[in-house]
């Protein structure tokens, strides 16, 4: 198990240091989040908040009628997404604009397109019971407690259920000036889930070989090797033994490859599944951070969709942050090295600390608190 550190976990936050051994070390994300907790304490203790009456057969929009409209009125002023003495409709049944920012700035805490509209899936985390909100802190504070001190500078968090990746320079950092990419994580398969771990970050290589892992060789790229005699080829795979040198394709090869005596990889280039830059941070898991020219994955809300490894939107931008001060490595000379398509190993002065972690509650620094799906189910009690 690990020990405290960062925060937010955030988790959408979260920085380097021991809250428990010194609270001067810990990030104040964490110290939201407390406060968040005392907070939703408070309101679990008016169970009549989230009881809001059923939906008609459709949807409820701006300027409509329903019934529920004074509790959710009430509930989102308790909440703290409805400001102010707000201007009501003359009709206190009327969803009004006033009313409808407010639900769509509760829509953004919860995940879900903050479309205003009062449909099926908002209803169901409006009437989340506020004593799961609180297990949801709590819960998101163990993990944080739980986390191993940065012993360096820079930290990388990638947060499982919120999908992004946070990058800081120092544990006193402000949020504002974080970098933040959104990420593909593992599938909510028991097998390919990301696990939660941290690690050193200590190389980055340009044009990467995907050297495929024995599991997707077998399940995967073999069956359909087998059946179309060019996929190998067409797929830029290639069969290599234990000195690393390229072996013929063949049905007999292939055999090899399903006993373990052959691997696979796949060529650098624009079909390569790691696409132009991969992360290394050694570790046990064999998880790792890269590119991807699976572009469409990140235009999904639900971004859990590679066999465990983190898929990077931006690993350009990942790329410089992670070689600041390297002589000769600008944005320039990255974007070139990324369409280069010859391989290129970069070794850190300084490793960077990657915390792969997972919370399911955020504290920012505006006040707010995001609620996030249990994207696993690890939070059943």
């Amino acid at each position: 198990m690990l020990k405290p550190l960062l925060a937010l976990l955030v988790l959408a936050c979260a920085l380097p240091g021991s809250a428990a051994a010194d609270p001067a070390l810990a990030p104040g994300h964490y110290r939201l989040l407390e406060q968040a907790l005392q907070r939703y304490q408070a309101l679990a203790r008016q169970p009549g908040l989230t009881a809001l009456p059923a939906l008609p057969r459709r949807s409820i929009r701006v300027e409509e009628t329903w019934a529920g409209v004074p509790a959710l009125r009430a509930l989102l002023s308790a909440l703290g997404d409805l400001h102010g003495s707000l201007p009501q409709s003359s009709d206190g049944n009327v969803l009004d604009q006033a009313l409808v920012d407010a639900l769509m700035r509760f829509q953004e805490r919860h995940g879900l397109a903050p479309d205003g509209v009062l449909g099926p899936a908002t209803l169901r985390q409006l009437t989340t019971p506020l004593s799961k909100r609180v297990k949801q802190i709590e819960w998101t504070l163990a993990r944080w407690r739980e986390l191993p001190p940065n012993p360096h500078q820079r930290a990388i968090i990638v947060n499982i259920p919120r999908f992004r990746l946070y990058a800081l320079d120092a544990s006193d950092e402000e949020e504002s000036r974080w970098l933040q990419i959104d990420v593909v994580v593992g599938k909510a398969v028991e097998d390919l889930h990301t696990p939660t771990f941290s690690a050193d970050l200590t190389h980055v290589i340009f044009n990467p070989y995907w050297d495929v892992p024995s599991s997707i060789a077998r399940k995967e790229i073999l069956p359909a090797a087998r059946r179309d005699a060019d996929y190998l080829v067409r797929n830029h795979y290639e069969l290599v033994d234990s000195a690393g040198k390229v072996v013929a394709a063949s049905a007999a090869a292939l055999e090899e490859v399903a006993a373990g005596r052959l691997r696979l990889r796949q060529q650098p280039g624009p079909d390569n599944a790691l696409g132009a830059v991969k992360f290394v941070l050694p570790n046990e898991n064999s998880i790792y951070l890269h590119d991807s020219p699976a572009r469409s994955l990140f235009t999904r809300p639900i971004r859990a969709a590679s066999h465990g490894c983190i898929r990077v939107a931006d690993a350009a931008a990942l790329a410089e942050w992670v070689l600041q001060g390297v002589p000769g490595m600008t944005r320039e000379h990255i974007d070139g090295a990324m369409q280069d398509g010859q391989p290129l190993r970069i070794d850190l002065k300084e490793p960077i600390r990657v915390y792969i972690v997972y919370g399911t509650a955020i504290a920012r620094e505006d006040g707010s608190v995001l609620f996030l799906d249990d994207l696993y189910g690890l939070e059943k009690d």
